[in-house]
């Protein structure tokens, strides 16, 4: 009796050794079908990965470029603007010693001879030649009585000669 005893709980730990075979085995067919999606996962993971570093350089080179880019187009503003400022440092002396040759002439007209030639002179040194301005002779008179102001024929000429500069 204690043979049978000793085969019925060797025959029912058979048993629960067969049932838990067949869940491990289980597990492991799921194990195995998930490794399966894993690498397609992975694969996927390392294509995008893949196609980011490409983008990343296709960006680092454009951006390059659009660098490169705008270094000239700063480098020429600069230029630009240091041809701006000569032309407007000329400019001003110039228009200075043009309304000192004006309020001398309107002064008298000797001293204003004397001071148009030494604008021209100095405007022979540096632009064009301009020429004195005609004074006028019948001052226009706007609403209100007071006298207009045209341009004179010195102003037309400067403006002429930093337009030229362009």
């Amino acid at each position: 009796m204690i043979a049978l005893l000793v085969d019925l709980v060797v025959a029912g730990l058979l048993l629960a050794t067969l049932s838990y075979c067949i869940v491990l085995n289980r597990r492991l067919a799921a194990l195995r079908d998930d490794k399966g999606e894993l690498r397609e996962l992975i694969g996927g993971l390392a294509a995008a990965a893949q196609r980011a570093e490409s983008g990343v350089a296709s960006l680092r080179g454009a951006a390059e470029q659009i660098g490169v880019g705008l270094q000239q187009e700063i480098e020429r503003a600069r230029g630009l603007r240091d041809d701006l400022a000569y032309m407007l440092e000329r400019g001003g002396t110039l228009a200075d010693r043009l309304e000192g040759a004006i309020r001398q002439r309107r002064e008298g007209r000797g001293a204003a001879a004397a001071a148009a030639a030494k604008v021209e002179q100095s405007v022979r040194g540096g632009a064009a030649r301009l020429e004195p301005a005609a004074p006028a002779e019948h001052p226009v008179r706007a609403p209100g009585g007071r006298v207009a102001s045209f341009p004179s024929r010195v102003e037309r000429d400067l403006r002429r000669v930093l337009e030229g500069r362009r």
